[in-house]
């Protein structure tokens, strides 16, 4: 059984009383402040990881933004090189078709003054066996001067058919 023993218990509380009085003032303020001091270390802590998290998510928005810059920016510049592009397909184009038409246009030109010539030597040539027919035939000798300008005459009279 259990006996209660008046004095013991008297002792009890008061060791118990001195051992808490000692405790509340050698002990209990290091703890307490201990304890106070972690729990600033981990608020802080909880502060600069929400700062760091709003950072990161600036930085985050921030890189985005330059992101899509720099792929207007690409847009742009292909857009403008395939529009150099075209124009200087379109220029080239152009002056090929010049370059062939005022080839063509000198070709004619040759051509004509070619036909020109050709038809003034033949003039000449015809003129000529024209004035020694009619020397053979009339078997006389007539000045050369005096037949080219009858041959020339009968020449001029004749109707010019050019293509």
């Amino acid at each position: 059984m259990l006996e209660l023993n008046p004095g013991l218990s008297i002792w009890t509380f008061i060791i118990f009383g001195a051992l808490l009085l000692l405790l509340s003032k050698a002990a209990w303020k290091p703890i307490l402040n201990s304890l106070k001091t972690r729990e600033e270390a981990i608020a802080n802590s909880l502060l600069k990881a929400e700062q760091a998290r709003a950072d990161a998510e600036k930085l985050i928005a921030e890189t985005e933004r330059q992101r899509i810059i720099q792929e207007d920016n690409l847009q742009r510049q292909l857009r403008e090189g395939k529009e150099y592009a075209e124009k200087m397909r379109n220029d080239l184009a152009a002056k090929a078709q010049a370059d062939a038409k005022a080839l063509l246009d000198q070709a004619k030109a040759q051509i004509e003054r070619d036909t020109a010539t050709a038809i003034a030597a033949l003039r000449n040539e015809a003129a000529d066996l024209a004035i020694a027919a009619a020397g053979k035939l009339l078997d006389e000798s007539l000045n050369d001067d005096k037949h080219r300008t009858i041959v020339q005459k009968f020449i001029n009279e004749l109707p010019t058919k050019q293509n």
